[in-house]
């Protein structure tokens, strides 16, 4: 089961996109909720929240973006 976020509703997936410093957060409700950050260090702090308080087998991570040049 995961995180409770209500009544009957609990987050089933945390997918991070570290290149693009967003959290999509999917609930057992289908529902989804961005997280944008502005800057790295609120990133961090989002992110060291999720990895220290959520299951780890809720959180998947992006694909990283690999430009040629």
């Amino acid at each position: 089961m995961g995180i409770p976020v209500g009544d009957d509703e609990y987050v089933d997936k945390i997918i991070i996109d570290v290149c693009a410093r967003k959290f999509l957060l999917r609930s057992s409700k289908g529902t989804s909720r961005k997280v944008e950050c502005e800057t790295t260090e609120q990133f961090m702090d989002v992110l060291e929240v999720i990895t220290n308080q959520a299951d780890p087998d809720l959180i998947e991570y992006t694909d990283l973006a690999i430009v040629d040049s």
